[in-house]
């Protein structure tokens, strides 16, 4: 073997031996190739410009002693598109082989080519962490999307779960669900349910971060509340509540309201927190009736009318509640209880209605707020997912019919977002996403101009159709889903998207509700 060589020109043959030498890649002849589809991705024509070509080509002299390319191609093609660091890439310089070996050879090395197991990847993850490399570090060395970076250093804190995916039970994305949450059996249990019926875990695991951080919110309310001398039950004891009174509700023996001063002092009063939803935009307040945390009493069913401002979020606010956890004892004490409570025995419904309906009409109520949380998490994988999806060069098949109906048909959600100067494809796109509608025609014009092919302009204008019906979504979207949330969540799932069975209900599919949360039901109905 020759001695390693440095050359960016072509040089006359001579006996042919067995050289390693660097070249310019810009004068390496492509030869033929049985290999023609590159895919060089994003990911490895980033590698090559920061790091170079890590693994030598194969090249041979010809007769007038150009270096040609036997194997190697996709290296070559895109060092010569993005350069490397030093301007050059190895290459092992062989004699020039026949017609049959050249073919079987490229054909032999891409085939048999096996890729690196994921625990493998954890394992060279955790090495690099180990030497002090971030997380950041360890992205832009490997030119690795950084998620799959915070899979896996999140793995490798779990001994139990890099233990399922060592034996090839997890993959590593479902694994750093499974150590995310490992510290909770019943979170955990959740998840080896969606595992076991075959569901991606993204969906669940979002459901279990939103409900974490509700319980976070709301164990601080009741502390706060507990601070100021309130006697507040917590959500457990809320739920162990059920006969649970509002205070508002009591009559004196003179039959009038009980003094609000007098309430601290009546047997058995306490404090239950409720969650309820207030819209800004005026007085209008649509509760979801109240979950685990504690059920106010007067709570009703959601509204189901479609009037409420188009532009208006509903905020989460949690309201006091004085009662009594002991009626009876209010009642010795000479306060007198609604009649058809006492009739009624436990509960604070209307004597006019069944048992049956009673049930029914919670129930319902349950569902409802179930499904509106699940919502509320779908959405935000749902957006995650767009944004990722809308960020792609071309138009995936069938993108021309979706555009082509929601122009001609005049669709509103369209309509509207093109008004409000596209917000949410602007949020979508992380362009001028904190600006209003008055100062971002310059972000939008922006967007438009930025498509300067055909296929790219069919990309954007999909992506303004998607991301208009995105953003007048919410959480009465599976209530009362139209033709034209079908068709969009249709193309969604046909392009990749996995739905949530929230989402499933949009094409026609079971709410799926009551046989996932039937053991949970009781606590939905505390104080009841």
């Amino acid at each position: 073997m020759t001695n390693t060589i440095t050359t960016t020109e072509n040089t006359p043959t001579s006996e042919v031996t067995e050289a390693f030498v660097y070249l310019d890649p810009g004068v390496i002849v492509l030869g033929t190739n049985v290999r023609t589809d590159l895919r060089a991705d994003k990911e490895f024509r980033k590698s090559i410009k920061e790091r170079g070509v890590l693994e030598p080509v194969t090249v041979y002299r010809n007769d007038d002693g150009q270096y040609v390319l036997l194997r190697g191609q996709r290296r070559t093609v895109t060092a010569v598109e993005v350069g490397t660091p030093t301007g050059l890439i190895p290459a092992w310089v062989v004699p020039q082989p026949d017609e049959a070996d050249r073919i079987g050879d490229q054909i032999v090395e891409n085939i048999h080519r096996a890729e690196m197991r994921e625990a493998e990847i954890v394992a060279g993850v955790e090495q690099l962490a180990l030497i002090g490399a971030s997380a950041a570090q360890i992205t832009k060395r490997l030119s690795v999307p950084r998620p799959t970076v915070n899979a896996a250093l999140a793995v490798t804190k779990s001994d139990q779960t890099r233990n399922r995916l060592e034996s090839g039970d997890l993959t590593l994305e479902d694994a750093a669900v499974f150590a995310e949450f490992e510290h909770i059996p019943e979170a955990v249990e959740r998840l080896e349910r969606r595992k076991q019926w075959g569901h991606s875990l993204v969906h669940e695991a979002q459901r279990l971060r939103d409900e974490a951080a509700e319980q976070a919110l709301f164990d601080a309310e009741v502390e706060r509340l507990r601070g100021e001398g309130l006697p507040v039950l917590s959500g457990d004891e809320a739920t162990e509540a059920r006969q649970a009174l509002r205070v508002e509700r009591l009559r004196t023996s003179d039959d009038e309201p009980v003094p609000v001063e007098d309430w601290p002092n009546l047997p058995s009063a306490a404090v239950i927190v409720t969650e309820e939803w207030h819209y800004p935009s005026d007085e209008q307040t649509d509760s979801e009736g109240d979950d685990e945390h504690g059920s106010d009493p007067d709570a009703e069913s959601e509204d189901d009318s479609d009037d409420e401002d188009d532009y208006a979020e509903p905020v989460k606010v949690y309201a006091p509640v004085w009662v009594v956890t002991d009626p009876a004892a209010v009642v010795e004490a000479g306060y007198v209880v609604p009649r058809y409570y006492l009739d009624n025995g436990h509960s604070d419904e209307p004597i006019e209605e069944t048992d049956e309906q009673v049930e029914a009409r919670r129930a319902e109520r349950r569902r409802v707020i179930a499904n509106n949380k699940a919502w509320a998490s779908a959405e935000t994988v749902r957006r995650e997912w767009l944004a990722g999806f809308l960020s792609r060069k071309t138009a995936p098949k069938g993108a021309e019919a979706l555009i082509c109906e929601a122009v001609v048909t005049g669709e509103h959600s369209l309509y509207k977002a093109m008004e409000a100067n596209h917000p949410r494809l602007r949020d979508l796109l992380g362009v001028g996403a904190d600006k209003s509608r008055w100062d971002s025609h310059g972000e939008v014009a922006g967007i438009a101009a930025k498509a300067t092919t055909p296929k790219a302009s069919t990309m954007t204008t999909l992506a303004a159709v998607i991301a208009a019906w995105e953003d007048s979504t919410s959480k009465h979207t599976w209530r009362n889903p139209d033709d034209w949330d079908a068709r969009v969540l249709g193309a969604l799932i046909e392009w990749g998207y996995e739905a949530s069975e929230v989402e499933g209900i949009l094409i026609g599919l079971d709410d799926t509700h009551e046989a996932d949360t039937e053991d949970d039901s009781a606590s939905t109905d505390a104080a009841a």
